[in-house]
């Protein structure tokens, strides 16, 4: 009977210390891991987190360029192909960023704005050169926004992303906003020339330079 006794107990040891291990290896393997490096600024990376909005903003107020231009009304199609495909952009760079956000282990689920719309809640303009204004006026704000998170990222030492925005986004966005500036300086002097048929002579050449 000792020997049972002595031999139940120690099944019983085992049985416990088996259970506290499985529970161990439960709670460990639950465990969410991180990607957060030592370099994780999280004031630096919620800068970047709201720049997301700005750029979904800026495609919001292009999708509502290009409907203006398509209007049957407006009849401006190669300016609405180009903004179209600026939207189209703007999107892509919303999603660049927002992938970003994920490899450096920004783990917020609440990242993308509940609701968007354009820029001044406006849906139509008064001409094609009071729309392109616009957009470099917006264009403008954009590269600015990337400036600034840029140099707070330098000085918080998170170098990677200041290098990441400075390389892959400040150039693509400065040639952006440089072909938007091209695209008002040329209207601007067509119209000068004609008046009357100046913006469809600018549309007409826009259409075909986009077609090739």
């Amino acid at each position: 009977k000792r020997f049972h006794s002595v031999k139940m107990k120690l099944v019983y040891t085992v049985a416990s210390a088996f259970l506290v291990v499985l529970i161990a290896q439960s709670a460990y393997a639950s465990e969410k891991l991180s990607a957060q490096d030592y370099a994780y600024n999280s004031t630096c990376l919620n800068h970047l987190r709201s720049h997301i909005k700005r750029e979904l903003q800026a495609a919001v107020t292009y999708l509502a360029m290009g409907a203006w231009a398509n209007h049957y009304a407006v009849q401006r199609p190669g300016l609405a192909n180009f903004f179209f495909d600026s939207a189209s952009e703007e999107r892509e760079h919303g999603l660049k960023l927002l992938g970003y956000l994920r490899m450096r282990g920004h783990n917020d689920l609440d990242i993308l704005p509940s609701s968007l719309e354009p820029l001044n809640g406006k849906y139509e303009w008064e001409n094609s050169l009071s729309a392109l204004r616009q957009a470099l006026k917006m264009e403008k704000d954009v590269t600015e926004s990337i400036k600034k998170i840029i140099d707070y990222c330098a000085d918080a030492e998170d170098h990677q992303l200041a290098d990441y925005l400075t390389g892959d986004f400040m150039e693509e966005q400065l040639k952006g906003q440089r072909n938007v500036a091209g695209l008002a300086n040329t209207l601007q002097g067509v119209l000068r020339k004609q008046p009357r048929l100046g913006e469809w002579i600018f549309d007409n050449n826009l259409s075909k330079s986009m077609a090739v």
